[in-house]
């Protein structure tokens, strides 16, 4: 029995997911079907798949009560932080993002942006969707199934063999891009505030304080985590920060500082982001004493022990 290429969709109207299933079937393609973030990425996580459809207005768990579109824009992420190799301009993992929302001019730019192959509007017509699958199995290299095992796989990180973190700075909605291990993956504006701090610590030798990265002495601070949360959809269990002492920060051993497109970043328009930028661009361009001039404005930091 030969092998045949398996879609994961990701519906959570059941008529709509039959239909897609029916679809698949129709051209030869097994399917698993989830309804929710958190099956879709555990699914992700366990298995190998050819092709992913997803709804964008899916729930967050099972026991979710209603669906948000911003739902589905988080499992496209998670799907291009984990599968990002691509080829001129096909993405060797093709999504299709089936959607209503797909009539909205600036969502579907959006999410052709962050990594969509294609948008498939409701209701569905069989033929046009059956068709789309097949050009985008074409176009990413999958032509049959056999081919698939030869497709490029997501790069394991391990701090044994060294993690670069870079910042590439493309713009994706509200996220910036970075590259961990070169792997991709897109921070919030929060998150690479924080990021930014801890790779301004690792050039000066030093830690960085919570206190520095938005926190007060007398506060939790959650920041970090946060980071390391979104990380985590390219690091796994990996953790690169460590917290020293008290609410001082630094990466572990093994971390390095890579490119970082400074120009985009400034372009952000955070002051917070760009006063970090100019800081870590002068460190990196050996510019001593412009850096020296912008630590002061900062609350001294701790060496790293």
């Amino acid at each position: 029995m030969k092998e045949r290429h398996i879609a994961l969709v990701v519906e959570d109207d059941p008529e709509t997911a039959e239909d897609l299933v029916q679809i698949l079937e129709s051209i030869d393609c097994a399917s698993a079907v989830v309804n929710n973030t958190e099956d879709a990425e555990k699914e992700l996580q366990e298995k190998s798949f050819c092709l992913i459809l997803l709804d964008l207005q899916i729930k967050s768990t099972r026991d979710s009560i209603k669906g948000h579109v911003e739902h589905g824009k988080n499992v496209l992420r998670t799907i291009r932080a984990r599968y990002n190799e691509h080829k001129e301009n096909c993405y060797s993992l093709p999504v299709l993002v089936v959607s209503g929302f797909a009539r909205e001019a600036d969502v579907a730019v959006e999410v052709m942006k962050t990594g969509a192959s294609d948008i498939i509007q409701k209701p569905l017509v069989s033929g046009q969707v059956s068709e789309r699958i097949r050009q985008a199995l074409h176009d990413s290299g999958r032509r049959t199934h056999d081919a698939c095992c030869e497709i490029p796989r997501h790069q394991k990180v391990s701090l044994d063999n060294g993690i670069v973190v870079a910042i590439p700075g493309e713009r994706l909605g509200r996220r910036t891009r970075v590259t961990v291990g070169g792997n991709p993956v897109d921070l919030t504006d929060a998150s690479l505030r924080i990021l930014l701090n801890l790779m301004l610590a690792h050039k000066k030798d030093t830690v960085a304080n919570k206190r520095d990265m938005g926190a007060t002495a007398e506060q939790g601070f959650k920041g970090v985590a946060n980071l390391q949360n979104e990380l985590k959809l390219v690091l796994g269990d990996v953790k690169i920060v460590e917290n020293k002492y008290h609410g001082d920060y630094c990466f572990v051993k093994g971390v390095s500082i890579g490119e970082c497109a400074f120009d985009k970043l400034v372009q952000i328009g955070n002051h917070a982001i760009t006063t970090l930028v100019e800081q870590l661009r002068g460190l990196s361009s050996g510019a001593a004493k412009e850096s020296e001039g912008n630590s002061s404005k900062f609350p001294p930091h701790r060496r790293r022990s």
